[in-house]
């Protein structure tokens, strides 16, 4: 993949985020192990969130989550030597950025934005990332459909070229952290957001457990799947739960592309490559006569019969023959042309 390119467009098959998160827990060795097994996957692209705590939550008001992210964070070095190995294994670099230093920091290194549910309604934030010009993902968890209207409004008041030129990608999500039960999934809002917002790639976040939610929501025609990536499950921090292994993660992408192949196109018509004229004929039926019949014989329904194969006249005209007269004597089952009747 070429991880250089200043824009991105929407690939034909459903492109993989596997997102890292926080899942390094503020350890870069490990930061650098899950990177390595998400090379190893196959994904697309490999997702981080770079943060600095001060800059996401309020010390004083919410002192504890404050601390979690303190605990959580890597520094900007040793982000920006992560990009740098990313491309190198020749693998999209994506992060979630959550402030503007960040946004300045680390722009060079990404040809893609991507947004968190909990900024969708962080206007500031969206608006300097909406002024970059590049391709923008916004999962929209805990959000209503006129919630999501107003910041699709919002973006093209500030740049109408992202919807113009299909950079903009909406994400259904639901936050199910620390209960992801499946009845949470709300998969059928995929099929909503898809006819309300026709002109926008319409993707998914997984937060259940496993990967079937993501392999419906390909199914449904999502052109972006994004899914949290680990290589334990059960440590104890709660996005390991909700995240694919490696095998997992093999594993989707497998049934991505069977998937893919199995959905096809829009189009109803033959599939040329199977379907072609001699099947058809093989397939259908034509109408015969029953028995044999001398010339100047009037046709009726009870002297006729359909049956494969379609050779002579189709069984669709069955009932256009009725009453006419053959014109030449013809034997049981021989084929019948328009030229001997009348």
């Amino acid at each position: 993949m070429d991880v250089t390119m200043a824009t991105y467009q929407w690939p034909n098959e459903p492109f993989i985020i596997a997102e890292i998160g926080g899942n390094h827990e503020g350890n870069f060795s490990y930061a650098k192990k899950l990177l390595s097994d998400v090379v190893k996957s196959g994904a697309d692209a490999v997702k981080f969130q770079i943060y600095t705590a001060d800059k996401i939550v309020n010390k004083i008001e919410g002192a504890e989550r404050n601390k979690h992210f303190k605990k959580f964070s890597l520094s900007t070095e040793q982000f920006i030597e992560l990009a740098h190995s990313a491309k190198k294994n020749n693998i999209l670099f994506m992060a979630s950025l959550w402030d503007e230093e960040s946004i300045e920091t680390f722009n060079p290194y990404l040809s893609i934005h991507k947004v968190g549910s909990g900024d969708m309604t962080n206007y500031p934030l969206l608006e300097l990332l909406a002024k970059k010009d590049k391709p923008l993902i916004i999962s929209t968890a805990m959000a209503t459909l006129a919630e999501i209207k107003d910041m699709v409004r919002f973006l093209d008041s500030i740049n109408p070229r992202l919807r113009k030129e299909k950079k903009l990608a909406l994400l259904h999500c639901v936050a199910t952290y620390g209960d992801p039960k499946d009845e949470y999934a709300q998969l059928l809002a995929i099929k909503k957001m898809q006819e309300e917002f026709k002109d926008i790639a319409i993707g998914y976040s997984d937060h259940t457990g496993g990967i079937y939610a993501c392999e419906l929501a390909i199914a449904m025609g999502c052109k972006i799947i994004e899914k949290h990536f680990t290589d334990d499950k059960k440590r104890e921090f709660r996005d390991h739960h909700i995240s694919a292994d490696l095998e997992d993660m093999r594993t989707l992408l497998e049934k991505k592309k069977k998937i893919y192949a199995l959905l096809g196109t829009c189009e109803k018509q033959p599939v040329a490559a199977i379907e072609t004229s001699e099947r058809i004929k093989e397939f259908r039926r034509a109408v015969y006569l029953k028995k044999d019949a001398p010339a100047g014989t009037l046709l009726t329904k009870e002297m006729l019969t359909t049956l494969r194969p379609n050779r002579g006249i189709d069984a669709r005209d069955f009932y256009k023959l009725l009453g006419k007269k053959l014109v030449v004597k013809k034997k049981a089952f021989e084929s019948i042309s328009w030229k001997d009747v009348q």
